[in-house]
């Protein structure tokens, strides 16, 4: 339930506020704060007309959300979510936290190629990525184009294909369980012997999966090796910002850190 009038640095709720909050009524109201806190994302395809009154009202919820939690409501033509910047339970591990996280360096290095290969993906199909909710490809594709991305950065120095392909599996997994992706259609072994028989040389051609819009919160380019792994730009004097115009190569040739876990962003699960 909304709080009635709290107690506010600058005052009570404006009027205008509470007058604004009457007009979208309270069963509406209630429905779309319990969207946006029930997963990371709320898509369009998910309650057309749900999302459509978020968009004409989206002023209104930015401004509740930012007032009572201090969080920010980012909302465009396919898809809303809420960004949470600061962490108020000083007892919580990073662990803890009902966040997306990722572990390891290569399942890293593998979302940001996804990124990468999402927008190459819309530009081959001509999707207009602010019309249509997803994108969709064959897993094969994918792994061709992981592939040669390791080949490029580390030549012979690249892991097994196996080795990649388990870390895969693994990242899809997360992806799915946070709506960054879906499963669309399997085929042939794959259909006969589960999901995992995909992720290999011989049955990545019979896995569709289809790209959601909250992969478009994220740039694979903001994305480097320091920010994959929860680390600060800055030096200990606050400047010493650190440039990198290859997130994938700069991530890749980095000392390994197998055992850390890092978010990308703040993504409530």
């Amino acid at each position: 339930m909304i709080p009635e009038q709290p107690e506010l640095a600058n005052g009570s709720v404006s009027a205008a506020f509470r007058n604004t909050l009457g007009k979208v009524g309270a069963e509406k109201a209630q429905r779309v704060l319990n969207v946006l806190l029930e997963s990371p994302f709320f898509y369009r395809d998910d309650d057309v007309d749900l999302f459509g009154l978020l968009r004409r009202r989206q002023s209104l919820f930015q401004e509740f959300f930012e007032i009572f939690f201090g969080w920010e409501l980012y909302v465009d033509q396919q898809v809303a979510r809420l960004i949470k910047p600061k962490t108020f339970n000083p007892q919580l591990k990073p662990s803890q936290r009902h966040v997306f996280r990722i572990t390891g360096r290569h399942q890293y290095v593998l979302f940001i190629l996804l990124l990468e290969f999402y927008q190459h993906q819309a530009d081959e199909q001509n999707v207009d990525l602010d019309r249509e909710t997803e994108v969709r490809f064959v897993l094969a594709d994918f792994v061709e184009f992981a592939f040669k991305r390791y080949r490029e950065e580390l030549g012979n120095g690249m892991p097994e294909e196996a080795f990649i392909l388990g870390e895969m599996r693994s990242l899809f997994k997360k992806l799915e369980h946070h709506r960054f992706i879906a499963l669309a259609e399997t085929t042939g072994v794959v259909t006969e012997e589960g999901l995992a028989a995909g992720f290999t040389r011989e049955g990545a051609s019979s896995v569709l999966y289809a790209m959601l819009p909250g992969l478009r919160c994220y740039r694979p380019e903001e994305l480097n090796g320091l920010e994959l792994l929860g680390r600060s730009h800055a030096g200990d004097n606050g400047n010493d910002k650190v440039e990198s115009s290859d997130p994938v190569g700069n991530y890749l040739e980095s000392e390994p850190v197998e055992e850390e876990s890092a978010e990308v962003e703040e993504v409530e699960s």
